[in-house]
């Protein structure tokens, strides 16, 4: 009775930060947009009318001005622009973070990942101190140079200059953990004795428990031996979102029950199931293991994932139930607490028309952005949740109204298409939380 991991046949697309681009360099993002393996996930400059920042504008990607913003989500990879004015203080930064960077033309001539430094030759072994200036300087706004020569002040030494020996490393690479890698091997030992446990109270034959992303579950423990109608319920009840269970009526095995399970939380979904148990003994002790799942985990989601919202990894995308769309909102608070990140929720109420509104609603999760929510509150509305400045919705804005008056003419509706109501409260800091949560518990409730 192992614990068992399965990977995922279709793997993720690598999260990139793309930072200081010049013109030349936005020359460039066209392409890598099209890399199947690439996911930009933010776009970082020094000022709002860098080329690389209005061009990040215009695509409608994540921006940020703020170097801090790379520490809230764990990046694959960085891409510098090769004539950045500060790309020895980003280097440094990036080391620290454990995030390996190319310049944008090194990444496309050769787009596999950047090969281990060589095993022979002449290196520079730059002190630990001077990338945790660089990270502070970064973080707190602390003059740089003020920060070296604190951190090299005790020095007795220069840096030294060495040659490493060939041969494999002393010890492996420490990787930094992201949330591909919940639950821990740790969590997967525990989960294990749990399931353990559970089958020999309830009298089950197998036990398995699946957990993943949107795209994909993977099998994260399993005790007991293959079963095929298991896998079956588990496919169901992941397809279907809702409880699949059945009980047999013939022998081998008459009356007894087999269950599948799906749950959410705020980054992750699973489905835990069990076969042969007995409905007598076992049946509700498998329905509280799937509420103590879904409790436990949610709440080291939203640990996690609060301190980076919306840059968060493997979001649910696309329109939302309206449990989820409330998840989003409370992170949303939790991530303005953080660092006063600013946030906006509207309320759009287009004129009774459906045929045109269900076409729009088949356009739209196409053409809003990354960082943004969406969900149905009621018969002819959407409430959309976005984050950043004010004149970042503009854009948005206009996208919107472009497609309505398409969806508008398309379904035989007469030009001008008539005008949409949108409604809006921002909450740019945590005074503004309260009404912020009303307007959203109102509009989310209102049939």
């Amino acid at each position: 009775m192992a614990t068992l991991t399965t990977e995922s046949a279709n793997p993720m697309p690598r999260r990139v930060v793309l930072i200081d681009f010049d013109w030349q360099d936005a020359d460039l993002l066209p392409e890598l947009l099209r890399q199947p393996d690439v996911s930009v996930r933010l776009v970082a400059g020094e000022r709002t009318q860098d080329p690389g920042v209005r061009v990040a504008e215009l695509c409608g990607l994540p921006r940020t001005l703020d170097l801090a913003d790379l520490t809230r989500e764990i990046f694959d990879l960085a891409l510098v622009g090769e004539r950045s004015s500060r790309r020895t203080q980003l280097e440094s930064l990036l080391l620290a973070l454990g995030t390996p960077s190319q310049t944008p033309q090194e990444f496309l001539r050769a787009p596999a990942p950047p090969a281990p430094p060589p095993t022979t030759g002449t290196t520079i072994d730059a002190p630990l101190a001077l990338h945790a200036a660089a990270l502070e300087h970064t973080l707190g706004g602390r003059d740089f140079d003020s920060l070296v020569e604190h951190a090299l002040a005790d020095m007795s030494e220069q840096v030294k200059i060495s040659t490493p020996a060939s041969g494999p490393p002393a010890h492996p690479r420490i990787v930094i953990t992201s949330l591909e890698d919940f639950p821990s091997p740790e969590a997967r030992h525990r989960l294990e004795d749990a399931l353990k446990s559970l089958v020999s109270v309830s009298g089950a034959g197998t036990a398995e428990l699946h957990a993943g992303d949107s795209v994909q579950l993977q099998l994260v423990a399993q005790v007991g031996p293959e079963d095929k109608l298991l896998k079956g319920l588990i496919d169901l009840a992941n397809e279907l979102g809702t409880p699949q269970v059945v009980t047999r009526l013939s022998e081998p095995g008459k009356g007894k029950a087999w269950g599948a399970w799906p749950f959410r939380t705020t980054q992750r979904r699973g489905v835990l199931a069990a076969a042969n148990i007995d409905p007598e003994s076992g049946w509700s002790q498998w329905q509280k293991m799937v509420e103590d799942l879904r409790t436990t985990w949610d709440e080291e989601d939203r640990e996690r994932a609060g301190a980076s919202f919306p840059y968060t990894p493997q979001r649910i995308s696309g329109w939302l139930e309206q449990e989820e769309f409330r998840a989003r909102i409370e992170l949303s608070l939790e991530r303005n607490r953080h660092d006063r990140m600013r946030f906006e929720l509207h309320r759009i109420d287009f004129p009774e028309a459906p045929d045109a509104i269900e076409t729009l609603a088949t356009w739209l999760p196409g053409q809003i952005r990354d960082t943004d929510c969406i969900c149905r509150s009621a018969q002819g509305s959407v409430l959309l949740l976005t984050a950043g400045p004010p004149e970042g919705f503009l854009h948005l804005r206009r996208r919107l109204l472009a497609l309505w008056d398409t969806a508008w003419r398309e379904t035989g509706g007469a030009t001008p298409a008539p005008a949409i109501i949108d409604q809006h409260v921002a909450m740019a800091g945590p005074e503004d939380a309260e009404a912020f949560l009303g307007a959203a518990g109102a509009w989310l409730s209102r049939r």
